[in-house]
């Protein structure tokens, strides 16, 4: 039994130093990065002076989002690029969304003639309108999911690029710019994501609804501020975000789309880009670039959070399994031998791995084959680590201007990053052992939200 403890605790230490130690490494790389954003976005946005960009569709597939689908089309009319096309397919809301939106911007009915690169359910109906130098076109469609919406909007974009984005979120300005710019600097481009930023915190909230998206706010920077940035060094980026990402257009539809039987359609179609492009032996990259930024609303009921997370969970674990052969594979880079060995490990088995690690640790301290004092003290060493490393993740981000806050909202993310680690983690770590005990019963379905409005 000692040496079974022994055994155990050895492994759950070297599982702790490596997480530790990418932390550290996501650290560094992202305060490096972050240090020179405000010089990285100038430059990024003057590589396409006006005049001279390349025709550019936003897709974004919708399904009763009534509440917010004008803010997401306002900012993109307001974007400075040129000639953007906007395809906002809606896959057969119930509400007014269609009804509202075509009122709203005035739209006429059109009859377009989409590709049939890509099986999707059938279009109803049709309307367009140029709105200033952008063009606007809502499409009405059978209900087929999110995948099959997007894989409609690919059949009707026309441009060499498209944006994939999600329909409560709002597009910062100049920044289908800049992602566009990266595929013009680095002609090996095939994917560039940009990051996504939580803009929600509602007079009407109550202090646990604000508390959980400020939770949600500090997740989101750990992820796209330290975790993609990191990735993004060794082209190893296997999750790139449905809520905001260029691609080039016909590549996608060349890979067969977005597949319509999965839940995280975003990541699985990127590990199938991955391991496509390495079959044709293609130099390729997945992009990342922090400088093209986006607001998306987030739960703020736990029970809306949980089913969004449980979601989320799942789709992961469906794209591992359809994409198992990538895991520690050297032929697909970094992305088979570091990420998604991490994702298997960190993310997935985490609930195992951490219930194991913590039932050792009491183990061994109740039998005297490690001391309690020792087991304590390495553990508030852990913790005290994690906190300090997200309270100096908000700070660089604060200091580079990636995201502009109040004072006080400063201060309640600092406070958040030293807490989150007790309260956060654990409702997550329980999420994630929930979508395992469900995945087999889990069916996709558009999920609906609760929105509130932003200060």
């Amino acid at each position: 039994m000692k040496l079974i403890l022994n055994i155990l605790f050895v492994l759950f230490l070297l599982y702790t130093l490596v997480y530790a130690l990418q932390w550290a490494a996501g650290l560094c790389l992202a305060v490096f990065r972050l240090a020179r954003y405000r010089d990285r976005s100038a430059a990024l946005r003057q590589v396409l002076p006006d005049g001279e960009t390349r025709p550019v569709s936003v897709l974004i597939p919708a399904y009763n989002e009534d509440a917010c689908i004008r803010d997401t089309l306002n900012s993109l009319l307001e974007e400075d690029f040129p000639g953007l096309e906007i395809i906002l397919v809606d896959d057969g809301s119930t509400d007014s969304t269609v009804e509202h939106v075509r009122k709203e911007y005035r739209l006429d009915p059109v009859r377009p003639e989409p590709l049939d690169a890509l099986k999707t359910q059938s279009i109803r109906t049709c309307w367009s309108r140029t709105i200033g130098d952008k063009t606007l076109l809502l499409v009405s469609k059978e209900n087929g999911g999110k995948a099959d919406a997007l894989n409609c909007g690919l059949n009707l974009c026309r441009s060499p690029y498209c944006v994939v984005l999600d329909a409560d979120t709002r597009v910062q300005r100049g920044s289908i710019r800049t992602l566009e710019s990266r595929f013009l600097l680095d002609d090996r481009t095939i994917v560039c994501a940009g990051a996504v930023g939580s803009s929600l915190i509602a007079r009407t909230l109550d202090w646990k609804q604000r508390l959980l998206v400020l939770f949600q706010r500090l997740e989101y920077y750990r992820t796209f501020y330290m975790q993609r940035i990191l990735f993004d060094t060794l082209n190893a980026n296997v999750i790139v975000s449905g809520a905001f990402a260029m691609f080039d257009a016909e590549l996608v539809r060349r890979v067969g789309g977005y597949r319509v039987n999965t839940i995280g359609e975003d990541m699985e179609l990127t590990m199938r880009l991955h391991a496509f492009c390495q079959s044709q032996n293609r130099d390729y990259r997945i992009a990342y670039v922090p400088e093209a930024r986006c607001d998306t609303q987030v739960p703020f009921h736990f029970h809306d959070y949980f089913q969004q997370r449980r979601r989320w969970h799942i789709g992961m674990i469906q794209s591992i399994r359809l994409h198992f052969y990538m895991l520690g594979s050297s032929h697909y880079g970094w992305a088979g031998v570091m990420t998604s060995t991490f994702i298997l490990f960190y993310e997935l088995m985490a609930p195992l791995i951490e219930v194991v690690g913590l039932v050792t640790l009491i183990l061994a301290a109740g039998l005297d084959v490690l001391n309690p004092g020792f087991a304590l003290g390495a553990a508030l060493i852990y913790a005290a680590l994690v906190m300090c490393n997200q309270a100096l993740l908000v700070l660089a981000i604060h200091l580079s201007g990636a995201e502009k806050l109040p004072f006080r909202q400063q201060m309640k993310l600092l406070g958040v990053a030293f807490t989150e680690f007790f309260f956060f983690h654990p409702l997550n770590l329980f999420i994630k052992a929930a979508a395992f005990c469900t995945y087999g019963k889990y069916k996709e379905t558009w999920k609906h939200l609760d929105r509130a409005e932003a200060e």
